[in-house]
């Protein structure tokens, strides 16, 4: 059984990593103390750097859903040595050509097709849908739902929203956040919002 410490105390995480045969030494959370769900809770962020050697031999699983936190927390926790591993569902359909970076964590239900290649750090939830030769980079949440079909490419740090479609070949500039339920059917810039059926900028 692998043991890992998990960034964040997320109900969803620890009950995948208990159907993953994965075993949670502890958690570190900046608002839950002493324990939760049974695990104990080993301190914040800002303890990380004097929590005891017997803790930092375990490798990391950020749960966070927000890309740009995931990102923060894995520089901070990098530069003060820690390493990272991923949490990939039992229950997902994964092609035997399909890359997974790093710290990447991929729930229940999800289908990842052929010659696609998954950065570090990216969170794939629940039902996600990824068909081939797409590429997805690091840092970047795919909601539940989300369905990018083939060709596609989403750059860093982009959040694809439930239930959403990206149409195929479609470039997802980086930062880029997709709203529940467009269909993206043209690329988008950087730092883009889009929403809507075609999905449309919205204008800030």
């Amino acid at each position: 059984m692998n043991t890992v410490i998990l960034i964040g105390g997320f109900h969803e995480i620890i009950e995948l990593c208990e159907d993953s045969d994965i075993e949670i030494r502890g958690i570190i959370d900046n608002i839950i103390v002493n324990e939760y769900m049974g695990y104990p809770v080993i301190g914040t962020d800002h303890d990380a750097p004097v929590i005891p050697a017997k803790f930092k031999k375990y490798p990391l699983i950020l749960t966070p859903d927000q890309p740009q936190i995931r990102e923060r927390l894995s520089i901070y926790y990098s530069a003060l040595g820690y390493t990272f591993t991923s949490l990939i569902s039992k229950k997902a359909c994964i092609s035997r050509s399909a890359i997974i970076g790093n710290g990447t964590v991929i729930q229940n239900g999800v289908n990842i097709s052929s010659s696609t290649h998954i950065g570090n750090f990216v969170k794939v939830n629940t039902n996600a849908n990824i068909m081939h030769d797409s590429t997805i980079g690091d840092f970047s949440t795919i909601a539940p739902d989300a369905v990018i079909l083939g060709r596609v490419t989403v750059q860093n740090s982009c959040y694809i929203g439930s239930n959403s479609t990206i149409l195929p070949g479609i470039l997802i500039g980086g930062k880029t956040t997709v709203g529940a339920g467009a269909v993206v059917t043209k690329n988008t810039g950087e730092s883009d919002t889009v929403i809507g059926i075609p999905a449309k900028r919205l204008t800030k």
